[in-house]
């Protein structure tokens, strides 16, 4: 199950949030289609992206200030 949540641009980039299970979101550069990385918000937030961790980190704390994803709640991105 793939659905397209949306897009958001973080330092002058702009990528797809791509939801592929419930609370498991990847995110894909528009400008070559790659894949940038994914993150999760379920059960616990989780980042996997090599070495792009902090890049995917600031892509999704982006994705849901901006009511990309389905979560909802409180999460710490900071670190």
């Amino acid at each position: 199950m793939q659905s397209v949540k949306g897009m958001v641009q973080v330092s002058g980039t702009t990528y797809r949030i791509v939801r592929v299970a419930r609370g498991h979101y990847e995110v894909v550069r528009i400008l070559d289609d790659a894949r940038v990385g994914s993150f999760q918000s379920e059960p616990t937030f989780v980042v996997s992206a090599g070495p792009n961790v902090e890049l995917v980190r600031d892509i999704a704390r982006t994705a849901i200030q901006g009511g990309k994803t389905s979560w909802v709640g409180r999460i710490n991105l900071a670190s």
